[in-house]
């Protein structure tokens, strides 16, 4: 088995505090469940399904269930199950029977839903998985890595924020049978509100964790101890280091660089400018280095401009590090204007570009702690 592949990432910016071999291909066991559980979540987005579907249980989702050392949700054949119970069982109880169930409401069969999740993997970059089964029950060719498991935690938690509300809840119910979270650490850390564990006996103990804490969120992902107890240790001790060495600095960029421009030839004469997502970078705590930050106009301030239209780039960088570029794009429409106000806007923009009093880039200086 070797020593624990480990990573710790900070989710939004992507950036990884610390790693230890998060390439080696090792079995997924259950941490199969977070790409079902993505699957689903984007099943349930795209409309194919409703939290609210019944999904009637099948032989072969029973039967997985059964399966010798298989952990499940006790579904039955027969049942008549709505898909958020399945999500619960899926993420709380670890259960193959519901992952199998999933697999065959959202694609049809098991194998079409393995294509899937192949496919997304591929789509998401994570080059080292290959997926055989819905739930991780041990088959030969399966394979994931700590980095990859990471990307998919990524871009899951950032897709569905809420996905959460199915991986914290300490116990979850069906048919009457009570059982705990398998995430040792919702119980023994109020921060950490998920995602999954997995332990087969040739994969060892693995964990993907996050935990949110202000408003920076981190992914603390272990793969092969030896124990539940190194697991926990492990994970436990990348979050309270993540926690305690960074923090993420919200950078207030209107007061530094044009909150708004001119624009030429509309129904308004300033174009109020915004960002997708709230900008903030990821510092290492007490960190006041000053940074620079940079916006660049890349489209001609002429009218008309839609809502949320893509207008510049924003950068922050670090000295020579670029910390964070966002899109710069319209906070609002600006309409064309009248033939003359269009024709006397041309000619002005025109005019201003000859005497070089439009610009097209700023720099400024933000230091945090300011």
């Amino acid at each position: 088995m070797g020593p624990a592949s480990t990573l710790l990432m900070e989710v939004s910016t992507g950036r990884i505090l610390a790693s230890a071999d998060p390439h080696r291909q090792r079995p997924p066991a259950s941490l199969d469940k977070l790409m079902t559980f993505y699957l689903a979540l984007q099943a349930v987005k795209g409309g194919h399904l409703s939290l609210t579907s019944q999904v009637t249980v099948s032989r072969d989702a029973w039967r997985i269930g059964r399966t010798p050392g298989s952990s499940r949700m006790f579904l039955n054949v027969g049942d008549d199950v709505t898909v958020a119970e399945l999500l619960s069982g899926l993420m709380i109880a670890s259960g193959n029977d519901a992952a199998e169930a999933l697999a065959e409401a959202i694609a049809g069969s098991p194998e079409q839903f393995v294509e899937e999740m192949n496919a997304t993997a591929a789509r998401l970059g994570m080059r080292n998985t290959h997926f055989v089964s819905a739930h991780g029950l041990p088959a030969p060719g399966e394979y994931t890595s700590a980095w990859d498991m990471g990307l998919l935690a990524r871009q899951l938690l950032l897709t569905f924020p809420n996905a959460t509300a199915y991986s914290s809840p300490r116990y979850t119910s069906y048919a009457g049978i009570r059982q705990a979270n398998w995430n040792n650490l919702v119980f023994r850390d109020p921060r950490v509100d998920g995602l999954k564990t997995g332990y087969t006996e040739s994969s060892g103990f693995h964990i993907v964790a996050t935990a949110k804490q202000g408003s920076m969120r981190l992914i603390a992902i272990v793969m092969g101890t030896k124990t539940l107890q190194q697991r926990t240790a492990s994970a436990e001790a990348m979050l309270t280091t993540g926690f305690s060495r960074y923090e993420l600095v919200p950078v207030a960029w209107q007061q530094i660089v044009p909150g708004a421009i001119t624009v030429y030839g509309g129904t308004s004469g300033r174009l109020p400018l915004a960002t997708p997502h709230p900008v903030a970078v990821l510092l290492p705590r007490d960190d006041h280095t000053p940074l620079s930050i940079s916006e660049e106009l890349r489209v001609a301030p002429l009218a008309p401009f839609r809502r949320g239209q893509p207008v510049g780039l924003l950068t922050i960088r670090s000295g020579a590090s670029v910390l964070l570029t966002s899109p710069v794009v319209a906070a609002a429409a600006v309409d064309r204007g009248s033939a003359l106000a269009q024709a006397w806007g041309t000619l002005r923009y025109h005019i201003d570009g000859m005497f070089h009093r439009r610009q097209q880039a700023w720099t400024g200086t933000f230091t945090p702690g300011q």
